[in-house]
């Protein structure tokens, strides 16, 4: 489904630039070298779209794929995907023939999910590749560093284990995390270095998302994941310095209706919000039904040709109001809720710091109903036939 300024409700619409995505993929790609590049499409590559994504970043060169269940790895293999892919999570329980019978890997960040996929590996008589996650000391998931030399031991005298991957998890914000990042490094280069040892040797190692990878140049590792940078937005304001990024997801309203607003005045009445000054209220058809943080109000701006304008007084399901100055708006007119309008990017960081999300949520907590508009490769919008009966 795609998006027209003549939509007949005037609802909210998300753009999606697959030329900036394979874009950033390639300058992302340039600036690892010589590590490969596992492009992450969990959560419907966070709610961008995780076919038409997939294959544009397949085509830019992606080494691997990361996904968030062995459904979406079906649902890639189906799609043409070639390259290996990793489920990162929740796939503990679901039919364990699905990593065989589609060629995918899988994420092991406890002791229990090692000695479950031994034991899969052993009941199907065939190894589940398996990437190994260490705790280097960033305190999510996996096993602890201090454990590293019993637990890679213990690993060795399981017969059906087939270890195709060493990973940690080193993530960058900014030079704030640059001394916690060393010492990751030379953790996780001691956990390599005794793998290998004990004759593991693991095809993929990696520790490293891309603005850690860029930050830190000589952080270890044949490959680099990529989530939300992909897409185009930074983490932070710090990182967005490091790489220049183009926003893949434009998401936009349009003004449904327009009022006079004088000094002093309510709008959309007095209980919510009192204009400061003489100028122009945009009713605008995005409610917190799309699952835009109805919290935003009263805290960030929204894109109106081009400038900066308060988002303002109350949310309802459908709609929400825009101050929008001295400018009159006109209805049917472009609202930008973050990415691109013009030379301007509102960007999803500013929105997260402000009620206290992560970048990458905004975009995943989209409705899927909304209707996302692919622009460029049109082989991308082939559909594809859904997995969840198999399941």
């Amino acid at each position: 489904m795609g998006c027209h300024p003549a939509r007949e409700d005037n609802g909210p619409c998300a753009r999606i630039d697959l030329d900036a995505l394979a874009s950033n993929a390639r300058r992302i790609r340039r600036k690892v070298k010589p590590r490969g590049l596992m492009a992450v499409v969990k959560w419907d590559a966070y709610g961008h779209g995780l076919i038409p994504c997939a294959r544009v970043l397949e085509r830019a060169g992606a080494a691997a794929f990361g996904v968030s269940s062995p459904q979406d790895g079906v649902t890639l293999r189906r799609a043409g995907i070639t390259q290996p892919i990793l489920v990162m999570t929740d796939w503990v329980g679901k039919p364990p023939a699905l990593f065989l019978d589609w060629d995918l890997q899988a994420a092991a960040t406890s002791w229990y999910k090692v000695e479950y996929l031994e034991a899969v590996s052993r009941k199907l008589g065939r190894p589940v590749p398996v990437h190994l996650k260490f705790d280097t000391g960033l305190g999510r998931v996996g096993l602890h560093h201090s454990q590293y030399r019993s637990a890679l031991r213990a690993i060795t005298k399981l017969p059906h284990l087939k270890i195709a991957g060493l990973y940690s998890h080193l993530a960058y914000n900014g030079p704030q995390d640059q001394a916690r990042g060393r010492r990751q490094i030379e953790i996780f280069e001691k956990i390599v270095r005794e793998a290998g040892r004990l004759g593991l040797a693991p095809r993929w190692i990696h520790l490293a998302n891309s603005a850690a990878a860029v930050a830190i140049p000589d952080v270890p590792g044949n490959l680099v994941r990529a989530g939300i940078a992909l897409y185009g937005q930074p983490p932070s304001a710090e990182v967005r310095g490091l790489l220049p990024l183009d926003p893949v997801m434009t998401l936009t309203g349009r003004v449904r209706a327009v009022r006079r607003v004088r000094c002093g005045h309510g709008f959309p009445d007095s209980h919510f919000w009192i204009a400061p000054a003489d100028g122009w209220g945009a009713e605008v058809g995005l409610g917190f039904g799309s699952s835009y943080p109805r919290s935003l109000v009263g805290k960030t701006s929204v894109l109106f040709r081009g400038q900066r304008r308060r988002l303002v007084g109350i949310m309802s399901r459908d709609v929400c109001y825009v101050f929008t100055g001295p400018d009159r708006p006109e209805p049917g007119e472009e609202v930008v809720f973050w990415g691109k309008q013009g030379r301007h990017t509102l960007y999803l960081f500013e929105l997260a710091g402000l009620i206290d999300a992560l970048p990458y949520e905004l975009p995943t907590w989209l409705k899927p109903d909304i209707p996302r508009s692919f622009l460029s490769a049109s082989e991308a919008s082939e559909p594809i036939t859904s997995v969840h009966n198999i399941l």
